[in-house]
């Protein structure tokens, strides 16, 4: 057990290296390494949960749900933080903040985002939070090997522990280990709030161009039902609903202007007010989990209608870029 733990204070340190470079691929390369500890001990705290049942499995009742702690031993990351939640290894904002984290992980790894403007500060807290989950794993017991190999990085905080002592050597070593991780900075609310603010921006800009420059005179709330009327006409469901409804014409432009009619669009009015309020609700937030909660909520909820309004406004864009060409004999 103490090897485990070695080997999770070691990938820790070598996050606060590649996060002190503050640069973009070290701060990718810090993120999944905070990661990988937490999801490692997520897991060695289900199996501890495990054993722990197989060890009372005489007694009435389990000490841990058995369903809870089978789908944790899986390969569900949100499984594993339930049971860490439910057993009080991790207090409910941390368990929270972390499937926010991972899932930034996980667009970094996948995806290749690069969540520029956030991803230091992003990493940061991640590495915060993975201290106290690294701090809150109490195993059973613990054990030593002759075959086990402390590397420098984790004697840097753990020592030499004797063997009755690890419980406290290690959460010592948790709060060392946050220390530095402090000394790094942390501007976590800041960046956010300058990234959700420039998402705004962006779309705000989006609607006046679609306003002012397509071929009708169109106004911020037609253009932004319009944006979510093209795209859901020519997909099953809108088919589905207009069949369902009764669609009285034939012709792809009435079929549309009887969708943007009748359709109970989810938005129907310009959002960006509504926006600026969360964006100011956000700047004035302290709590950091709190704060990260509220980008996040903010960038699930906006993510479709953003997505519409920016391919709305590319089409324009290349229909006016057509329209040049044609004007000039290409």
């Amino acid at each position: 057990m103490l090897q485990f733990v070695a080997d999770q204070v070691d990938q820790l340190d070598l996050a606060l290296d590649q996060l002190a470079v503050r640069d973009r691929n070290f701060d990718r390369f810090a993120m999944m390494l905070i990661d990988n500890v937490v999801e490692l001990t997520l897991h060695r705290h289900a199996r501890e949960k495990a054993s722990e049942n197989e060890m009372w499995r005489h007694e009435p009742s389990p000490k841990n749900d058995p369903k809870v702690v089978a789908a944790a031993l899986g390969q569900s990351f949100e499984a594993k933080v339930r049971l860490a939640r439910s057993t009080s290894m991790i207090p409910a904002e941390v368990a929270e903040s972390i499937q926010y984290l991972h899932a930034f992980r996980n667009a970094v790894y996948h995806q290749g985002r690069r969540h520029e403007g956030i991803l230091h500060s992003l990493a940061i807290f991640y590495f915060q939070n993975a201290c106290s989950v690294l701090e809150g794993f109490k195993p059973m017991w613990w054990s030593t090997g002759s075959r086990d190999q402390i590397s420098h990085r984790a004697i840097k905080y753990l020592g030499s522990p004797k063997l009755f002592e690890h419980q406290e050597v290690m959460a010592s070593a948790c709060t060392r280990l946050r220390q530095v991780g402090n000394s790094l900075g942390q501007t976590l609310i800041a960046d956010l709030q300058a990234d959700m603010n420039n998402t705004i921006e962006r779309v705000d800009e989006m609607i006046d161009f679609l306003t002012t420059e397509a071929p009708q005179t169109t106004s911020r709330k037609q253009a932004i039902i319009s944006a979510q009327a093209w795209p859901f006409a020519f997909s099953d469901e809108g088919k589905q609903w207009a069949r369902n409804n009764h669609c009285p014409t034939d012709t792809v432009g009435g079929y549309v202007d009887w969708l943007y009619a009748n359709y109970p669009w989810p938005v129907r009015a310009d959002p960006i007010s509504g926006w600026r309020k969360r964006l100011v609700s956000l700047k004035a937030e302290k709590d950091l989990n709190a704060a990260l909660k509220k980008y996040c909520d903010f960038m699930r909820q906006t993510e479709e209608l953003r997505s519409k309004i920016d391919e709305s406004a590319s089409q324009l864009d290349a229909y006016i870029q057509q329209q040049i060409d044609i004007a000039r004999g290409k």
